[in-house]
């Protein structure tokens, strides 16, 4: 930890050293309630657990319509029903930790030795990710934190998250009169809540399931796809969830072709539909891969349904009970706070109380001798006049730098089309050969630059899933490609693919 710590930026080695401080330190005194809330498409879900314990747990089913796709679509009644919730369960609280849908969020495991020169850790990662994500920056919240990769390597994980989807949560909260302490990616919580070096999770809720990737205790592979099981018949559901797992799992092995995920990996199947034996027995015998029963490092009641609120308990774990395990064998302990700085109530930094305890004591010393000393106050007073002209021209140079941002950032615009080459010629022979070859009709396709819009038709929904199949693995495209509405059982319809950078 030492070594790693040196060879970071005083900044960033002081942000460290204060997490560590908060993970030995911080959470082992903590003895009072937390409080979590989980929100999906059917339900919201309140836990509270005490030194360990869970003490009180409760749910309340959701119309349809008030949450689409985890998104809150109407955040004045969201906000009054987990107010009701907290009433009517006499679970108490004014701040929670509350967790975050994987829809539409991007995640990236980005290597530290290749962050650019001459920025701090924080912006050479944030600036890396922005080069790696198919999105911008105005459209998602980055947040981050380095894990270990290995061999006294470490990588940096990244995710962006929908802002429309934090901004969401956060609004409805307040509505209710709370404050969201933490926020939290659902495959983080349920990361934490396995505590395995390595596993496979299968989350499976009414209207979408998540599927995580853990390696050396990092989600390396998050993925939330939507779905309408209750067209479904039992074998449809689990040949659906069969090939979707089988898939992430070939592109997390496609990109580890050194160190391909072990078949003898645990499977841990949570969510409200895990309470279906039947199913999850079929998953195991489609699989392959051991399912294992959830047993989290919390005192829970026996009639706690604990594959239905693990989110939750994940979310407790970030405060209440770390498990021993963590940050040992390898890899580091889930940390990443979704909530903007801009949501976070304003305390000082280290800096600030210096400055502010350096001032009083200065004040201290000096007011005996004011009357004898005004000549050095004089002087101070030429220096302080000397310092506002000086960041009076500062603060004119920064207003000069940013009136040249945006030309920059044209430039950056034109250099990106200019370096495109033939990638747009590329992206179009992959698609139309890949169509020539399974039969698929193509009837339009639109290439904008940052993205790729494809209009097809095929003869049956086997040949159309291929036809998206081949696409992801063609390696031309951010893999995974959104499916339309209605997939796999569709024909046809409209596949938004994002260009892999540089290609």
């Amino acid at each position: 930890m030492a070594k790693d710590i040196l060879s970071l930026d005083i900044s960033s080695a002081t942000r460290r050293l204060l997490e560590v401080v908060k993970r030995l330190v911080g959470k082992r005194m903590a003895t009072g309630a937390v409080v979590t809330l989980d929100v999906d498409s059917t339900a919201i879900r309140l836990l509270e657990t005490e030194r360990g314990t869970v003490k009180k747990w409760a749910s309340i089913p959701l119309e349809t319509g008030e949450v689409e796709e985890g998104e809150v679509s109407d955040q004045p009644t969201l906000g009054t029903m987990v107010k009701q919730l907290m009433s009517s369960s006499g679970i108490k609280a004014s701040k929670v930790n509350v967790s975050v849908s994987g829809l539409y969020s991007i995640s990236r495991i980005l290597p530290m030795s290749g962050l650019p020169a001459g920025l701090t850790t924080e912006e050479a990662v944030l600036e890396m990710a922005q080069d790696a994500m198919p999105l911008s920056e105005d459209k998602l919240y980055l947040s981050w934190q380095t894990v270990a990769a290995g061999e006294g390597k470490q990588n940096a994980l990244v995710m962006g998250i929908p802002r429309d989807t934090i901004d969401g949560a956060v609004q409805s909260l307040r509505a209710a009169g709370l404050n969201p302490h933490i926020l939290e990616l659902k495959a983080m919580a349920l990361t934490r809540v396995v505590n395995k070096e390595q596993a496979i999770i299968l989350n499976i809720e009414p209207s979408s399931f998540d599927i995580v990737v853990a390696v050396n205790g990092v989600p390396e592979v998050m993925r939330t796809i939507p779905w309408q099981q209750d067209k479904l018949t039992e074998e449809d559901k689990v040949e659906h969830l069969a090939l979707t797992l089988g898939l992430t799992v070939d592109f997390y092995n496609l990109r580890h072709p050194d160190a391909p995920l072990d078949p003898a990996t645990p499977l841990f199947i949570t969510g409200q539909t895990a309470e279906d034996s039947t199913l999850g027995e079929k998953l195991q015998a489609r699989l392959g891969y051991p399912v294992e029963p959830l047993a989290p490092p919390l005192e829970c009641p026996e009639n706690l349904p604990v594959s239905q609120y693990a989110v939750n308990i994940g979310l407790a774990l970030r405060e209440t009970v770390p498990s021993e395990s963590l940050g040992e064998g390898g890899y580091s302990p889930l940390d990443i706070n979704l909530l903007p700085s801009t949501y976070r109530p304003w305390r000082p930094s280290a800096k600030q109380i210096y400055l502010f305890c350096a001032l009083i004591a200065a004040i201290v010393l000096l007011f005996p001798l004011y009357q004898i000393t005004a000549d050095n106050i004089n002087k101070t007073t030429r220096l302080e006049t000397s310092y506002t002209i000086l960041n009076n021209k500062v603060e004119q140079m920064k207003a000069e730098i940013a009136k040249r941002e945006p030309l920059k950032k044209a430039i950056a615009e034109y250099n990106t089309i200019v370096d495109m080459g033939g990638g747009f010629t590329g992206d179009l022979e992959v698609i139309k050969g890949e169509a020539e070859k399974l039969d698929v009709q193509v009837q339009s396709i639109t290439h904008a630059g940052h993205s790729i819009t494809i209009v097809c038709q095929a003869d049956s929904y086997t040949i159309f899933r291929d036809y998206l199949t081949a696409l992801e693995e063609s390696g031309r495209f951010s893999t995974p490609i959104p499916p339309p509405e209605g997939y796999p059982y569709t024909k046809g319809g409209t596949i938004k693919a994002e260009p892999v950078p540089g290609e």
